[in-house]
């Protein structure tokens, strides 16, 4: 068979895409602020970040695999094998999924208040510069000790320290939202602005990882367009695929001498070595085999019900017990572990010897999970919860100030952005889990501020209370 066979397609298949891809583009108006603001206001919402992922990870995946489904997908013929009636339904239930995800956000977004996320108020200017530095070092420390397989802490306290960790971003997405709002260039950053950078870092070091690195780009340019910069498309464009193509090249190397324990003198001479087209296209295929959504969904239509019965897994339900139960409180909760199961019993259900000894964890993608939990019934209602969520949150943002709204989008922008390639259990718990735990610690900001301020008001009557 040649190495660029593409899926089997006949017309209805095309008529399929062409529907999808309409529907999609005409779900662009969804956005917040898209009719006079445009392309910046994608970058400024939750469900603009949801709807670029939906893009590269189905429309475009699609595409690619239509053209080379051999190099471009494990290297194996097996997508080439799927029958077009498999094709055409895997592809009509991503349709299915994102007609429901748009229409479930356009009721939901239309709030009239700040909601819970008012709180969020409570992060002022004055305060962020104060706890900007002492964060980004305690949220280091807590990368380093939560990330990678070294981890020696309780399992109950992996989870909420995780989730406490990624809150850098709110003081840091600030802290450049200040920065870019003041005049002069852009580029004259000072040492604060790089340094609440840190946990990006050492979270990349420690889980190397293209989505824990991209808030290291990601931050400064939501506070930016945030702060009313607006840079030009052909200048956007070209630099997130190069800092892509450069975060894919070193996080491979350094991979290969992580997990594969190659010497770093031996990875740094190939990478030296290297000349400059070598250097950011090399292992393109490979880098193209890293979104793998529409995959994972045509694998699981293919094998479920007709291989291996539906999982029958309440992931509507766990999704909720998992964001709002802690696991000290509900030890058996479930873990995230979508992953590994999906890799044993579906990405490699033909390979007896990867199924017996495990392989790496692959992800299901979000409609693929609710799929082989109980079919296209929980795709519908899967879909709807996760377009709610997100028009929530994106609806009660933007009734706060820019600088909030700036920082909130940030916070989650990445899980937003690669939600369809994840497992819906872990997309919605982790959601919900990182806002709630933003509730609960501007909650105690705010009782700790109000507690100080009534103590100097015992000792000096003369000040006004808040």
């Amino acid at each position: 068979m040649p190495a660029f066979a593409g899926l089997q397609t006949n017309l209805l298949t095309w008529l399929i895409l062409v529907g999808t891809t309409v529907g999609w583009v005409i779900s662009v108006r969804l956005v917040p602020g898209w009719a006079h603001e445009g392309w910046p206001s994608l970058l400024k919402s939750l469900y603009g970040f949801v709807w670029l992922g939906f893009g590269v990870d189905i429309l475009l995946r699609f595409l690619m695999l239509s053209y080379n489904a051999v190099e471009w997908g494990n290297g194996s013929p097996r997508l080439v094998a799927q029958t077009v009636d498999t094709v055409n339904i895997t592809l009509a239930y991503c349709g299915l999924f994102w007609l429901l995800v748009a229409l479930a956000y356009w009721f939901a977004v239309r709030r009239k208040g700040a909601g819970p996320l008012g709180i969020a108020r409570m992060f002022t200017l004055d305060l962020v510069y104060a706890a900007a530095l002492p964060t980004a070092l305690l949220c280091s420390v807590l990368f380093y000790l939560t990330d990678g397989p070294t981890s020696k802490l309780l399992t109950a306290l992996i989870t909420p320290l995780s989730a406490m960790a990624y809150l850098y971003i709110v003081p840091a997405t600030v802290v450049w939202w200040d920065h870019f709002r003041r005049p002069g260039p852009w580029w004259r950053a000072g040492s604060i602005q790089l340094v609440i950078l840190l946990p990006a870092l050492v979270h990349g070091w420690r889980s190397p990882y293209r989505e824990n690195l991209a808030p290291l780009f990601l931050i400064p340019l939501i506070a930016a367009l945030f702060a009313g910069r607006r840079p030009t498309l052909r200048t956007l464009v070209p630099a997130v695929l190069v800092c892509f193509l450069m975060a894919t090249s070193f996080i491979t190397g350094y991979r290969r001498i992580k997990w594969e324990n190659a010497r770093t003198e031996e990875v740094a001479s190939e990478m030296r070595n290297a000349g400059a087209v070598d250097w950011f296209t090399g292992d393109w295929g490979k880098r193209m085999a890293r979104f793998h959504s529409f995959d994972s969904m045509l694998l699981t239509v293919q094998l479920v019900p007709s291989a291996r019965p539906y999982s029958g897994r309440s992931v509507l339900v766990s999704a909720f017990v998992r964001g709002f139960v802690p696991r000290f409180i509900y030890g058996d909760k479930g873990v995230a572990d979508a992953g590994e199961r999906f890799g044993t019993e579906t990405w490699a259900f033909e390979d007896p010897v990867a199924r017996d000894h495990g392989v790496v964890p692959i992800a299901p993608s979000m409609p693929g999970d609710l799929y082989d939990s109980g079919g296209v019934l929980n795709i519908a209602l899967g879909a709807l919860i996760w377009g709610a969520l997100v028009g929530l949150v994106d609806g009660w943002k933007g009734h706060l100030p820019g600088y909030c709204s700036a920082a909130l989008t940030a916070l989650v922008a990445t899980h937003c952005a690669m939600s369809v390639e994840r497992d819906f259990d872990h997309s919605v718990a982790a959601f919900i889990q990182i806002f709630l735990l933003l509730i609960v610690v501007a909650s105690f900001v705010a009782l700790a501020r109000r507690h100080n301020a009534d103590f100097a008001l015992d000792f000096d009557p003369t000040l006004e209370r808040s």
